[in-house]
């Protein structure tokens, strides 16, 4: 990575902190930078920004992954977070981020919307991939142009 991630952003409502840069522990893995979602003096959740671009990381796992914790959803936590993490994206070079959901999860499939992504498609997980043994069997593929 030739340019140093912010270590903090804000937004209306929140924050994310720079807790740690996960190095890859597997050949399938990549860089990874791991926020906390900030609100209220609170951590409310995390988002985590791959740094790559494979197709593997592109097509299934995706360069943004969010989670807020269940006492804290439903209050746009996500949603602030995808677009700082956009953000961290923009500022380390991308051009583009993809976001990989469950065709189920609705709440993350209202996030992508929200930040302006394109779904392009929805794939079959192959039999063979990690995600299938985990009981994965499809993935929504967004895209946002940064």
């Amino acid at each position: 990575m030739d340019r140093m991630p912010p270590e903090m952003l804000s937004g209306e409502g929140g924050a994310i902190r720079l807790c740690e840069h996960l190095e890859p522990r597997a050949p399938t893995h990549v860089p990874t930078l791991r926020y906390a979602i900030e609100a209220a003096g609170q951590t409310v959740g995390e988002v985590r920004v791959r740094l790559g671009d494979s197709d593997d990381l592109k097509r299934h796992f995706g360069q943004i992954g969010y989670e807020v914790y269940p006492a804290y959803r439903g209050r746009g936590h996500a949603s602030l977070a995808c677009q700082l993490a956009l953000t961290v994206m923009r500022d380390l070079g991308y051009g583009e981020a993809w976001i990989t959901c469950n065709p189920e999860n609705l709440a993350s499939r209202r996030v992508c919307d929200k930040a302006g992504a394109e779904l392009v498609e929805i794939i079959d997980i192959p039999v063979e991939h990690v995600m299938y043994e985990h009981g994965i069997r499809q993935k929504c593929r967004y895209r946002i142009v940064l």
